[in-house]
């Protein structure tokens, strides 16, 4: 990272915030190859699909232990 830069410029946060806010792999813009490529790519993967445990199914709601 640059100076000046925060942790929320970084690539990893940038795709998992892609991943949350509903957007797809395709929507990454460094090039493939690069190191900033794998960080997104790495963090859209290991992010939840943007989905609430509820509607994941994970959760039951009559019965939210």
């Amino acid at each position: 990272m640059s100076d000046g830069a925060t942790a929320s410029d970084s690539p990893f946060i940038k795709g998992r915030n892609a991943r949350l806010y509903g957007r797809t792999r395709e929507s990454c813009p460094y090039s493939e190859g690069s190191d900033d490529h794998a960080a997104w790519m790495q963090a859209f993967d290991e992010a939840p699909g943007g989905e609430t445990e509820t509607e994941a199914g994970t959760i039951d709601p009559q019965n939210p232990t």
